[in-house]
């Protein structure tokens, strides 16, 4: 079931579908997170909430893409391929594959009227994949930009990711990404600064997540058998510790101690919940992972994410755009089927209501995205020599968020 285990760095990265299935997971929270208004608020989501699921896309990307640039560099040193020509093509290979969504979504919020004028009046944060930086500078919550930032984070990592990888001599790898974890969190520790909006939506302060996917590529490519069993033990230990020492973290909802180390424990937790898919579950939560609407909707979930936030603006303005029709022009058919009408107005204003019928309307518009914009522009890749040739992995999935590699 999981992902070819092998110290190959040059294998080719297969396809797994229980990766999709947890996708499905972190985007289901994400959403309930911001569409159920009870959840957000209620204690479950200090554990399980929206943002601490994008310390597992972070994860989760950064080990896809370790692996695919270590296989990369394998192969570029085969062919004699200069390194900055191969990451060349791997951000060419990511711009065909994030961009076109992403650039889609910006020019809805541009065209659609009285949705937001923080795009048109600062575009250039946006359509660089700066926007975290926009954010922390505001410190406002926008309500079809928010989420923006984590896609920026992504992009951001992309950049500088390969150099890490490409550059970074084999013998000294595992010990720049354990260098790299902990900067992270003496960063966080030593600039923390009580704000609204903390410094967490900042590249540089989620740096550890990435090193944490990128020891897990390391170990299933590049590690000694030595180096598999001290990583194994280690983050074994630090399972531990993560649960032990997040618990109290939470309850206690101290900021400080919050703003340090949560992100590391919960990145900790993901390798370990994204290692078990790459072993393979074999009990009934594997089964729930590859059951064919889980898949659907995880292959799908980089679409729910980008335009989850969207959806309720557009969905009651056109809910009162036809109701305010129907009051207009058939004043007779409303108050012949006035009980009906009621119960339905009753059910979809509801808070369970509303999200059932959320989630109807991004699945429709995701899939829609996926279908005509990303499944097209998958079957493109740049080659070595310039061409364009068909995607040699099979990693299917959201981008993100851009979790897809």
């Amino acid at each position: 079931m999981g992902i070819e285990q092998t110290n190959n760095a040059g294998s080719i990265l297969k396809y797994n579908p229980q990766f999709d299935g947890l996708r499905f997971i972190a985007v289901f929270f994400v959403v309930c997170y911001h569409w159920l208004p009870t959840f957000h608020h209620s204690a479950a989501a200090e554990f399980v909430g929206g943002g601490k699921w994008i310390n597992f896309f972070f994860v989760l990307s950064s080990y896809l893409i370790t692996r695919i640039l270590i296989s990369a560099k394998a192969k570029g040193e085969q062919l004699g391929i200069a390194r900055p020509k191969v990451i060349l093509v791997f951000l060419l290979r990511r711009t065909i594959r994030i961009f076109p969504p992403y650039y889609l979504y910006l020019l809805a919020l541009l065209l659609i009227p009285n949705i937001t004028a923080e795009v048109k009046e600062h575009a250039e944060w946006y359509f660089s994949y700066l926007s975290n930086y926009r954010l922390f500078e505001t410190q406002e919550y926008n309500r079809v930009t928010a989420h923006l930032w984590t896609l920026a984070v992504e992009e951001q990592f992309y950049i500088f990711w390969p150099f890490v990888i490409l550059f970074i001599p084999k013998r000294h790898f595992l010990k720049t990404l354990l260098l790299i974890i902990a900067a992270s969190v003496a960063t966080r520790a030593v600039f923390y600064h009580p704000v609204l909006i903390s410094q967490q939506i900042l590249t540089e302060y989620c740096a550890d997540a990435f090193a944490i996917g990128g020891i897990m590529a390391y170990k299933y490519t590049l590690a000694t058998e030595k180096e598999k069993l001290l990583i194994t033990k280690w983050i074994r230990i630090a399972l531990i510790g993560s649960i032990v020492l997040a618990i109290p973290i939470l309850v206690s909802k101290s900021d400080y101690y919050g703003f340090i180390f949560n992100r590391l424990f919960f990145s900790i937790i993901s390798f370990s919940l994204i290692e078990g898919a790459l072993k393979g579950y074999n009990n009934w939560f594997g089964k729930f992972l590859v059951n064919k609407k889980v898949l659907y909707v995880g292959r799908i979930s980089y679409g729910i994410y980008l335009y989850h936030l969207l959806v309720p603006i557009i969905f009651w303005r056109l809910y009162r755009m036809v109701s305010h029709y129907f009051e207009a022009n058939h004043a007779g058919f409303l108050a012949r089927f006035k009980k009906p009408i009621d119960w339905w107005e009753m059910a979809v204003t509801s808070e369970v209501g509303s999200f059932i019928t959320y989630c109807i309307c991004v699945i429709i518009i995701a899939s829609l995205s996926a279908k005509f914009i990303e499944k097209p522009l998958s079957k493109l890749k740049v080659g070595y020599n310039g061409a364009k040739k068909p995607a040699a992995d099979n990693t299917k999935g959201p981008e993100a968020m851009q979790t897809s590699t």
